[in-house]
């Protein structure tokens, strides 16, 4: 069903993601991410074409995953209208992500297999590419970038990317943030817990510096125990160490039981004098949720 009616909503930070130019996987792992703010009233034709410049891929050859951050299911952003179906149609929240997959692989040259291979020839020559190689290659996302100077190859990306962290730890001093206050979840009231920790986060994605508010929740709607994941360094074609990577090493912010824990952007918290839900007692929710 189309929706015809004009959609207001704020406008609301989402995390965009794709892949490499050869994977039409949804499970394949993102190449590129980046923080965008999302206008809910713009169409999904609009969308597209605003995701362009950001992920080299054209919109005609865009496949859209909605990925929320309380679940762990895929919603694809699709409609037989693009032109008047508004992204405010779907449940879009702070953080959430979207995945932006190429509908039809893009082609990059590879190496050719000389007259005694065959394509199930061990011995045959790899298909990867040395990234200066690539670097030098037109009709790529970094080529893309290069010549619309956009990202790193902003001329002005420094002194954008310094205002917008100053602008998020602007937004901590607004709302006076501190350690121990009780909160909320934007727009999710019942989604209540304490502050523990206000700090930047390497090993999470966006701004360097920025400012991550970690949560110990009431109830168990976190993803973590207060600790993230440390990124392995994995040399490319290891395959054993690729596989390995996620069960790393983690680096604590606070302490809390496992999947009671979050860290959410600034913007997203809501501070007042609420109460513990959950059967929780006690300013350290030590005790166990009351069994129904």
């Amino acid at each position: 069903m189309i929706n015809s009616v004009p959609i207001t909503t704020p406008d609301i930070p989402i995390l965009i993601t794709s892949t490499a130019s050869s994977s039409t996987s949804s499970s394949a792992p993102a190449t590129t991410s980046s923080e965008r703010r999302i206008t809910p009233s713009w169409t999904l034709a609009q969308l597209k074409v605003k995701l362009e410049p950001i992920t080299g891929i054209a919109p005609s050859n865009q496949r859209l995953i909605l990925r929320l951050p309380d679940q762990d299911g895929e919603i694809p952003l699709e409609a037989s209208d693009e032109d008047r179906k508004q992204v405010g149609s779907w449940r879009l929240v702070a953080y959430a992500e979207i995945k932006v997959l190429p509908i039809h692989p893009i082609s990059l040259p590879i190496p050719t297999l000389n007259s005694s291979s065959t394509a199930d020839d061990a011995s045959a020559p790899s298909a990867t590419m040395d990234p200066s190689t690539y670097a030098t290659l037109p009709n790529t996302v970094l080529a893309y970038k290069k010549t619309h100077q956009i990202g790193r190859f902003d001329p002005d990306a420094p002194r954008k990317l310094s205002a917008k962290v100053e602008g998020m730890w602007a937004q901590v001093r607004a709302a006076d943030l501190q350690l121990s206050q009780r909160c909320h979840l934007l727009h999710q009231p019942t989604r209540r817990g304490t502050i523990r920790s206000i700090t930047p986060i390497p090993e999470l994605p966006g701004p360097e510096g920025a400012p991550w508010i970690g949560i110990e929740m009431d109830e168990p709607w976190g993803r973590n125990d207060g600790s993230v994941a440390v990124p392995a360094a994995v040399e490319e074609g290891d395959e054993e160490k690729e596989k390995e990577k996620d069960k790393g090493e983690t680096k604590r912010y606070f302490q809390c039981r496992p999947n009671f824990g979050v860290f959410v952007r600034p913007e997203r918290v809501v501070v007042g004098d609420f109460e513990v839900l959950g059967g929780l007692e006690g300013e350290e929710g030590e005790n166990e949720l009351e069994e129904l």
